[in-house]
C-alpha cells in the first residue's frame, strides 16, 4: 500500500507592523471653543455693515480689515495694504498674500473681508488674465469661455480664498464675510412666487453656487436692515435697524450654537453705535448704546 504523502503544514505569514492613519484615529468629546468663527453680514448699501463689523473691537476683537470697497475710511480701523507703496490691498493675488501671512493675521482677534461681492469682481478679473481657454481662444470677458464654464472658473478660485479663510478661522481667529444684498424671485409650489432678500454673489442655475457654497460654509449669516411695519396694508421701513439671526420667508440669515453656549434673538436690535450682536456672542463690555 503506497504511504500516502502529506503536504508540509503552510505557515502564516508573518504580518508587518505598519504605523497607518487608521490606527491613530480617535475620538475627542466635547465642545470645541478654540476655533474662529465664520461669519456672514450682508445688508444694502450704506446700512452699516463696515460700521457694525468694525465694532468688534468694543468687545476686545481687534479686525483687519481687507477694504475692497474702501468703505472704512471714516473709521478708526486697520487695513492691509500690499506693495512697496503700501496701497490698500485690492487684486485676487494681493488678497490671498494677506490671508496666507499668518504673522501679521495673528496679530489681530478677526479678518473682515469688505465686500467679498467686490472680491467676486477681483477674481473675475484674475481669471480673464491668468486661466486660458481650452482652445487657445482669446479670452476678454467671462462669456469667452463658454457656457457656464467662466462661472465655475470664477467659483473655483473662490475656493481657494474660502481655505484660505479656513486656515484663519483654524489659528482661533474669527472671520467675518460682508456681502452686498440682491432680491431674488424664489419659485414656489404652495404660493405665488416671491422675492427674498440674499447675499450678492454669483449663483447660476445649476453649478457654481458660490452664493449657496458661502451660505453654507459659514456658521452664521446675519442680515442687516431697517426695521420694516405695515400701515394702511403696505409695508413701510423706519429709521431703525436691526440685524436678523434667523430665516425668515423674506431673507436668508443663520446663526449655529455657539460654544459659549449664548443664545441669539431672531431680531437684535442695533442702533448708531451698537455692538450688541458681539456682546451677544463674545461677552465683554456691556454695550451701553441702548
Amino acid at each position: 500500500m503506497p504511504t500516502k504523502k502529506f503536504s508540509p503544514a503552510v505557515k502564516p505569514k508573518e504580518r508587518a507592523v505598519t504605523t497607518t492613519a487608521r490606527s491613530q484615529s480617535g475620538v475627542k468629546r466635547g465642545v470645541v471653543a478654540d476655533q474662529g468663527e465664520r461669519i456672514g453680514l450682508y445688508g444694502s448699501g450704506g446700512i452699516g455693515k463696515t460700521e457694525l463689523a468694525a465694532s468688534l473691537s468694543a468687545v476686545g476683537i481687534e479686525p483687519l480689515f481687507i477694504d475692497l470697497d474702501q468703505g472704512s475710511m471714516g473709521l478708526d480701523v486697520a487695513r492691509a495694504v500690499s506693495g512697496d507703496d503700501e496701497h490698500l490691498t485690492r487684486t485676487f493675488s494681493e488678497v490671498r498674500g494677506v490671508l496666507q501671512n499668518h504673522e501679521l493675521i495673528r496679530q489681530f482677534g478677526a479678518v473682515v473681508i469688505d465686500t467679498f461681492t467686490t472680491l467676486e469682481d477681483r477674481i473675475r478679473e484674475h481669471v480673464i488674465a491668468t486661466i486660458p481657454h481650452e482652445k487657445g481662444k482669446t479670452i476678454t470677458s467671462i462669456e469667452d469661455y463658454g457656457f457656464g464654464k467662466g462661472l465655475s472658473h470664477i467659483f473655483d478660485q473662490s475656493l481657494l480664498v474660502l481655505a484660505d479663510l479656513e486656515a484663519i478661522s483654524r489659528l482661533g481667529i474669527h472671520v467675518v464675510v460682508i456681502c452686498h444684498q440682491v432680491s431674488e424671485k424664489v419659485p414656489s409650489v404652495e404660493s405665488e412666487d416671491f422675492l427674498e432678500y440674499q447675499p450678492r454673489l454669483q449663483s447660476p442655475g445649476k453649478t457654481a453656487k458660490l452664493r449657496e457654497r458661502m451660505f453654507e460654509w459659514c456658521n452664521h449669516f446675519f442680515r442687516v436692515d431697517f426695521d420694516r411695519f405695515v400701515s394702511e396694508g403696505k409695508v413701510d421701513s423706519s429709521n431703525k435697524r436691526s440685524v436678523h439671526t434667523v430665516k425668515t420667508t423674506t431673507a436668508w440669515a443663520k446663526h449655529r450654537t455657539m460654544p459659549n453656549g449664548r443664545e441669539f434673538a431672531p431680531t437684535i436690535s442695533y442702533p448708531k453705535g451698537s455692538y450688541e450682536l458681539w456682546s451677544t456672542m463674545f461677552g465683554g463690555q456691556e454695550d451701553d448704546s441702548k
